[in-house]
């Protein structure tokens, strides 16, 4: 994990250290200015689907499929004095997978399973005071439509529901129409709110809880047009590094014998307090004025989800081993997907 983050790091100051060589350049060149007290806005949506069927005496096993992913991304940026930017982003995506199954002979349809679901929200208030560095406050939302990990096929809507709060410093870097780098440092809170099933099915009876945090994080954003003006890249790396976890007492309350019946390690509240990695990458191009392409590819690294509250019973058991174990993720996750579709730029 040491390794892990001192990686993430250095890339992170690879990064920057290009801002720093690339701003002088972008200097020479037209600023981008914002009219004092107009809304600047951005808002696209789209669909991407992906289509196959088979007839029942098709030969090779093959099955038929139906993808589909609708989205939405929308920005609406003001400078509201000669001192406060107000940044305001917003992204939406929800999307299924139906296939086809052999079934005595006949091919019918599955229920759909979720294949991308996300729902987020962030506001980022920058204090333009001409330094070298700028105050910021920001506030972002973050949650899904729909939280299918229940093994039994429960689902639960807009679950769990994510709040992040932080002030630090920020430094743009580039700013101009195509191209921006924005950083920004600072200490930031979370708290989770995540509903949970308490009896077995066909109950459908749930209980909340709640769990928060605090601690460092790194987060700088970059915009580019590549490949001769044709391709879009937005990239994200965030870094967030946990100084306290609400539910470090109930691990710690847990016995060693408590943590083997659960399956889980000795040392598990140290993963609470590891560092967390996201990087999010999106590249993008018009083939038409609503036809588009898009590689998407995002990797995390989350060792303990810490929206997860470790909840202990009367006996002082685990009252739910079960998610607090599928919490656990050692390893880097990694997603891509590359899609056709229709998008559509309303603004």
């Amino acid at each position: 994990m040491k390794h892990l983050g001192k990686v993430a790091l250095l890339g992170l100051t690879v990064l920057l250290a290009t801002g720093f060589a690339t701003s002088t350049v972008a200097q020479e060149e037209e600023e981008r200015v914002l009219e004092i007290g107009k809304f600047y806005p951005f808002l696209e949506g789209g669909l991407q689907i992906t289509q196959s069927s088979y007839s029942d005496n098709w030969a090779g096993g093959d099955r038929g499929s139906i993808v589909w992913t609708a989205i939405l991304n929308a920005n609406a940026e003001n400078q509201l004095s000669e001192k406060v930017n107000w940044l305001n982003t917003l992204k939406l995506a929800f999307g299924q997978t139906h296939q086809q199954s052999l079934v005595d002979g006949e091919r019918v349809w599955d229920k759909p399973e979720k294949s991308t679901d996300l729902i987020d929200l962030e506001t980022v208030f920058r204090f333009t005071l001409g330094a070298w560095l700028d105050p910021y406050a920001s506030g972002r939302f973050e949650s899904q439509f729909q939280d299918a990990s229940d093994p039994f096929g429960r689902n639960l809507s807009l679950n769990p529901l994510k709040f992040r709060e932080a002030v630090g410093v920020s430094r743009v870097f580039i700013d101009k129409k195509d191209e921006k780098l924005l950083s920004r440092a600072g200490f930031a809170l979370r708290q989770t709110s995540r509903k949970i099933f308490v009896e077995a099915p066909p109950s459908d009876l749930t209980a909340s809880e709640s769990a928060n945090d605090g601690g460092l994080e790194w987060i700088t954003d970059y915009t580019n047009k590549i490949l001769e003006d044709r391709v879009t890249w937005t990239s994200r790396l965030s870094l967030y590094q946990p100084f306290f976890y609400s539910g470090s007492d109930e691990f710690e309350a847990l016995t060693a014998q408590q943590l083997l019946d659960a399956g889980l390690d000795s040392d598990i509240v140290d993963y609470t307090k590891a560092l967390d990695i996201d990087w999010e990458n999106i590249f993008s191009t018009q083939i038409t004025k609503i036809i588009s392409v898009q590689l998407y590819t995002r990797f995390v690294y989350d060792k303990y989800d810490n929206s997860v509250f470790p909840a202990l019973k009367d006996n002082g058991d685990l009252k739910d081993p079960v998610t607090v174990k599928n919490a656990v993720r050692k390893a880097g996750q990694f997603k891509q997907t590359l899609a056709i579709g229709l998008t559509y730029r309303f603004l």
